[in-house]
């Protein structure tokens, strides 16, 4: 990307009374990594088809989210963080990584309403409410991975109210708890009502189609309303931006973790 066009967008964060964010499925870590850990693949191949030990997954992911890492993702956020700072924001994220809550922003400015690794609950949801992740299923995960325990020594952990399977706050369960989330899209919702008629920069970052009426489409209807709004859309194939806001958006077609990390020079 030219210097002018980091300009222009540093510009706009600047000039802005507000800074809207969005992240969509392209800036989520890419669990590729876990296939390129020789150990994991040790893993597969012990647990097989057995479904008994899918469960096994999700735990796996988070211990290697929580190792220390320098990534395209990590610079990515660095930079994000960098060009925000000191403005009024608040970022939507679609990303189950948890990944924006470990780059340093203020967690009462984030929703992620696909929810992610910080709590777990019934896969039921019998309670509608969420736990804390059981630390000593988190452990014997982490000492079967170290070849420290056997795979017969571990045990899912259950709801303790029914029974029924605990997973992680993510859409994907039986019956996904939206009370992870509900509070902070509240917050969010009251924060759009103070930017009615106020210069917002709205920046969204490879949101696709998999949900559009979370971010891609609410953004467009706010840039639209709002004439002081401008978007920059970023993404890899679905960069485009519709005639009617045109005139105040910019599209991008790249990789927006790419796009991000390229931003070190200019900011």
């Amino acid at each position: 990307m030219d210097d002018g066009r980091w300009q222009e967008i540093q510009a706009c964060v600047r000039e802005a009374d507000f800074v809207l964010v969005g992240l969509g499925e392209e800036m989520a870590y890419d669990w590729g990594a876990l296939t390129e850990d020789a150990r994991y693949r040790e893993i597969e191949a012990e647990t097989g088809d057995a479904q008994e030990y899918i469960w096994i997954v999700p735990f796996l992911q988070k211990m290697i989210l929580r190792q220390e890492r320098e990534d395209k993702w990590t610079r990515a956020y660095r930079n994000l963080k960098r060009l925000i700072a000191g403005k009024d924001y608040f970022i939507v994220s679609l990303c189950m990584d948890d990944r924006i809550y470990d780059a340093g922003f203020e967690a009462e400015r984030i929703v992620t309403p696909c929810g992610g690794f910080r709590m777990m609950q019934c896969d039921g949801n019998c309670s509608h409410e969420l736990t804390d992740m059981p630390q000593e299923s988190y452990e014997a995960v982490l000492r079967y991975y170290r070849k420290e325990i056997p795979l017969s020594a571990l045990r899912e952990p259950v709801c303790g109210k029914c029974g029924r399977k605990l997973r992680f706050n993510r859409l994907g369960v039986e019956r996904y708890a939206e009370e992870g989330y509900l509070d902070r899209w509240h917050a969010y919702t009251k924060w759009l009502q103070r930017t009615v008629n106020r210069k917002v920069c709205v920046l969204e970052l490879g949101v696709g189609m998999e949900y559009p009426t979370v971010i891609r489409f609410p953004f467009e209807k706010i840039v639209l309303y709002n004439q002081k709004a401008r978007l920059y859309r970023v993404h890899s194939a679905l960069w485009q931006i519709g005639g009617e806001i045109s005139d105040r958006g910019c599209s991008v077609r790249e990789d927006p973790a790419d796009f991000l990390e390229q931003m070190s020079a200019a900011l």
